[in-house]
């Protein structure tokens, strides 16, 4: 299953509200923070994890091409899961553990 590239900050600000558009905004997103050369990233089964949350929008921020957010964020480790409620962080979760992921993405759902 193919994510969205969360590529910018700007992006990420549209997301919570920060930056008004004129196009919808997702009301349920998940954010996966990852990077290619992440072992506890590959180890996850993110197409279980995605569909424990069907209805989410969900994007890929590649740490290593969008640092600034993931800073912003408060990020330490990877892989992270960020939750997005209408426009407000309400959740993140750093884990490589595929069902601890399911179970706390349940919350949300």
């Amino acid at each position: 299953m193919a994510l969205t590239p969360l590529q910018t900050q700007e992006q990420f600000e549209i997301l919570i509200g920060r930056v008004s558009t004129k196009d919808p905004v997702p009301g349920f997103c998940v954010v996966y923070f990852t990077a290619k050369w992440c072992g506890a990233c590959k180890r996850l089964d993110l197409n279980r994890v995605i569909s424990a949350a069907p209805t989410a929008f969900w994007l890929k921020c590649d740490i290593d091409e969008n640092d600034y957010t993931a800073g912003f964020c408060g990020i330490k480790s990877i892989p992270t899961f960020l939750v997005i409620k209408d426009k407000a962080v309400v959740g993140t979760l750093g884990s490589s553990n595929t069902e601890a992921v399911i179970e706390w993405l349940k919350k949300f759902v």
